[in-house]
């Protein structure tokens, strides 16, 4: 109501200005003009408020008029009527209902313009994409939301812009501006696209990818007012077409062929990997069934899978055979997907297929090398092994196999072979024969050898064929087997080479590759293995086996001297023999063999441990041989032997333990005593060969087998092992021996022309310069035999008082302990000048009974320490103690006199 109010007020202002301007146009007008200025009022009611309001202003113009202008002046309105009011009036009417008229008219052309432009505006608004309206200049003069949004300008900040400020656009790879599509429009008046790859850059520098095109704004006659831009952001379009294109280019370059086909079966998609597995191209293939690849026996299985298809069912990891263009047949792994149409029906199927013959080849690798494996390691025989190596591989990875082995000679020969048909097996046999294998051979095996790798000749050369067929009948073995491709492999346990293995395949089979060789390396690997432990388990059985003989001929070399001990013991105790003399001979010899089987033991436990210590000096061969000689003399007489002695007159001065070479060379002559029958020969020469002495001791005796020769020097090795040899030792002694001279950088060697007929041992040590000879000093001078207070402690009662017997009846004064605490209370009594002392004591222990004495002050007294231990360590331990002399049980009476008669009583040797 209010705003009606007002357009009335409005209307009547309008009027009354209308009457001012007409007083004030009077003086200019007089009573020509009368209404003028109302018809100014009326129109401007009329277009402001409308016809009612107009009518309105038309009547209170028409009275004002009346009023003020149409004469008589100043009179009431519509109170005279004369032909002049009665004209005014009229044409008043017409004027005022044609204005009325024309600008109802244009007031409803106005608001169906307005309505347009609202309708035009709400629309573009209303648009998902970005809209931009230029008018002329380019200038915008129009933006909607998603404009503003996409641009980050505001419409009232844009609208009179230049377009190309608003709406900057780049080329997506080069970067360069990109033509404005408005200036294109209005040239040529045609809808533009914009180009690919088009990108716009807002305001504050977002960049987005954008499409779609500009249309041009046609006037009513048909120029080209303006220009709508619609573009839309393309990222996400943008992203789905590169998923799209990536998904393509998965399909297209997958290593999985990848087909789509339709319910009916029809081929309808196949990508290149379809091509490279079926050997179908994709214009070959598309438009067929699919039964295309199926063989023919598993056309039922295609059934079965298009009714799970129908039913809409997903398969997975069908694995079945396909068939190639060429025939072959392939294993794949099938994953097939029902495709649905909008309306959930099944149309058509979407088939992956992965080539699994290698999945297939690796999983029977595996099998067949776990199948070996156990075979293998159930055999301990190494032929067997060598025969089953041989055949394992056949006819499964070739089609014909041969194990060489590496001799201790260096030499190779073959050990097995094996042919999948039995029928050229004797032409194997033959070729092997006809073409021994050698180091410098051309053949494969011997390149694999050579170079210690696997050497593959994927097809072999009828050239290369030749240079080994130089014979007929090699060339006819050749065209008979038939090979085609070798690989031959090392087999390596631990750090050396057993031999090669050669696998082999003829024509008709796919030649060997670098695959392959990898997996002939592991057949090698395990053969290997298996052969290094049938040696093994061989070597363990023979070791057994030598212990267990050694074992034997301990308990038999060790109860003869305890015999004869025991005999001549039970003979001196009979009440009616007479004193005999032989008697103690017999003891003292077999002590004697007592003795040296325990220094052999030792020795071989140093050898073995290289805790041997030589004391080198110089000295000369021939006088070690002499000295050998006398040593071992009695032994030789003992079985009536003829000795033959040849040294050479010049001098040979070595650089040796005296000591040691002449235990070789007693070892080398009590070996001849004990393996030459009763009056045998032995013959010891002395003699120099360019720059060596060489000490030879040759016999007459068994001699060596020449299977035996190898191992005569090996720990525990025999010859003789039967039961009624009454010599023969431990079978440690030339191990000892060799060891011992090898340490002098020596040699020891051995032949034989073999049983019966003799043996020959030779020792080669290096000559070196003979140097002045200096005085040797003078031998000490005995003291001369006196009484000395001695203490003897033993647990062993029977050796102390033994001992204590021998000593009293060299006029000693003794006394004895058998324990650690009642040696030191006895010592402390006794105050004796010397000590034997036992190490190995009950209580305290020998070395704690020195070390006790020496702290109380006992520093003169002479401690000997006694014991059945006499390794180094064991030494040293005796003289950190406090102790002066080690001696090793049974202790010589001779040696313990010497070390006596040094002694003064009550005065420490301090030499």
């Amino acid at each position: 109501m209010r705003s009606r109010s007002s357009h009335y007020a409005i209307a009547a202002l309008a009027v009354a200005a209308a009457t001012l301007i007409r007083f004030l146009l009077d003086p200019l007008v007089g009573d020509r003009f009368l209404l003028p200025t109302y018809f100014a009022a009326i129109g401007f009611a009329a277009w402001y408020a409308g016809v009612r309001v107009a009518i309105f202003a038309a009547i209170l113009s028409y009275l004002a008029a009346d009023y003020f202008f149409i004469p008589p002046d100043a009179a009431l309105p519509l109170t005279h009527w004369d032909e002049t009011t009665v004209n005014a009036f009229v044409a008043f009417i017409v004027v005022t209902a044609t204005i009325l008229i024309l600008t109802e008219l244009l007031n409803r052309a106005n608001r169906r313009a307005i309505g347009d432009r609202e309708r035009f505006r709400v629309t573009l608004s209303s648009i998902g994409d970005a809209v931009i309206a230029t008018g002329p200049g380019e200038r915008i003069t129009f933006m909607n939301g998603i404009a503003t949004a996409l641009t980050g300008w505001q419409a009232d900040e844009a609208i009179g812009r230049p377009l190309k400020e608003v709406f900057h656009i780049i080329q997506e790879k080069t970067r360069r501006p990109v033509e404005n599509p408005c200036a294109k429009v209005i040239q040529t008046g045609a809808i533009v696209g914009l180009a690919n790859h088009t990108v716009l850059i807002a305001k504050d520098g977002t960049e987005r990818p954008i499409d779609d095109s500009a249309a041009p704004i046609f006037d009513d006659h048909g120029k080209v007012q303006g220009v709508i831009l619609v573009f839309r952001d393309a990222t996400k379009q943008r992203q789905a077409e590169e998923a799209l294109q990536k998904l393509a280019d998965i399909v297209e370059y997958s290593d999985d062929a990848i087909i789509s086909k339709r319910i009916d079966g029809t081929i309808t998609s196949w990508n290149a990997a379809a091509e490279r597995l079926y050997g179908y191209t994709a214009a070959e293939a598309i438009g067929q069934h699919i039964s295309l690849i199926v063989p023919a026996d598993y056309r039922a299985e295609l059934q079965e899978i298009m009714q799970r298809l129908s039913a809409g069912e997903r398969i997975e990891h069908w694995d079945t055979v396909r068939q190639r263009k060429d025939g072959s047949l392939v294993e794949v792994s099938l994953r097939i997907s029902p495709i649905k149409n909008a309306e959930g029906e099944v149309v058509g199927a979407s088939k992956v297929a992965r080539d699994i013959s290698a999945r297939r080849k690796e999983e029977n690798a595996v099998e067949f090398l776990a199948d070996s494996g156990q075979k293998l390691a159930a055999l301990v025989d190494e032929r067997s092994v060598q025969d089953l190596i041989a055949s394992l591989p056949v006819p499964y990875f070739a089609d014909w196999c041969i194990v060489y082995r590496l001799i201790d000679d260096g030499q190779i020969e073959p050990a097995a072979y094996y042919h999948r048909d039995p029928d050229n097996s004797a032409a194997l046999h033959e070729l092997i024969a006809a073409i021994p294998l050698s180091w410098d051979s051309m053949a494969s095996a011997a390149n694999a050898l050579r170079k210690d790798a696997s050497h593959l000749v994927a097809d072999i050369p009828r050239s290369h064929l030749n240079t080994f067929s130089a014979k007929p009948a090699v060339g006819a073995l050749f065209d008979k087997l038939r090979p085609r491709s070798v690989i031959s492999v090392p087999m390596r346990a631990r750090d050396h080479i057993l031999g090669v293995i050669t696998f082999v395949r003829s024509d008709g089979r796919e030649a060997y590759h670098d695959a392959d060789c990898r997996f002939a390396e592991n057949i090698a690997g395990r053969a290997a293995i298996a052969i290094d432990n049938a040696q093994l388990y061989q070597s363990v059985q023979q070791a057994v086996g030598q212990r267990d003989e050694f074992l034997a001929m301990l308990a038999h070399e060790l109860r003869n001297p305890l015999a004869a001990i025991r005999y001549a013991t039970d003979l001196a105790r009979m009440p009616a023999q007479e004193y005999n003399p032989h008697l103690f001979d017999i003891v003292e010899r077999q002590l004697g063999n007592f003795s040296r089987l325990i220094d052999d033991l030792l020795d071989v436990s140093r050898v073995s441990q290289n805790k041997i210590s030589l004391q080198l000096e110089d000295s000369d061969a021939k006088i070690i041989a002499s000295r050998a000689l006398e040593t071992a003399r009695p032994v030789l007489l003992l079985k009536g032997h003829q000795i033959t002695v040849e040294l050479t007159d010049e001098e040979l001065p070595i650089h040796v333990d005296a000591v040691r070479t002449e235990q070789i060379v007693v070892n080398l002559l009590t070996n001849a005593a004990k393996y030459t029958p009763d009056g045998g020969h032995v013959c010891l020469r002395v003699q120099a060969d360019r720059e060596c002495a060489v000490t030879s001791v040759s016999d007459s005796g068994i001699g060596i087998a020449p299977e035996v020769l190898p191992r005569v020097f090996d720990l525990f090795a025999q010859a003789d092992r039967t039961i009624d040899r009454t010599e023969g030792g431990l079978g440690i002694g030339l191990t000892v021996a060799r060891r011992l001279a090898e340490m002098q950088g020596g040699v020891l060697s051995a032949a034989s022309k073999g049983l019966g007929k003799g043996s020959e041992f030779t020792l080669r040590l290096r000559l070196t310069t003979p140097k002045p000879s200096s005085a040797v000093a003078a031998n000490r001078a005995q003291a001369t035999s006196h009484q000395l207070r001695i203490l003897v402690v033993d647990d062993n009662r029977d050796t102390a008082t033994t001992a204590s017997l021998l000593l009293k009846a060299s006029k000693h004064e003794v006394r004895e302990a058998y324990e650690g605490y009642a040696a030191l209370e006895t010592f402390k009594a006794f105050k004796p000048d010397v000590a034997l002392l036992d190490l190995g004591l009950p209580g305290l222990n020998g070395f704690e009974v020195a070390q006790k004495l020496r702290e109380a002050g006992f520093s003169r007294e002479i401690l000997i320490a006694v014991s059945g231990y006499g390794q180094p360590e064991d030494r040293r331990r005796s003289q950190e103690a406090g102790f002066n002399y080690h001696l090793i049980k049974p202790v010589h009476h001779a040696d313990l006199i010497k070390i006596l008669n040094t002694i003064v009583p009550g005065i420490r040797d301090e030499s």
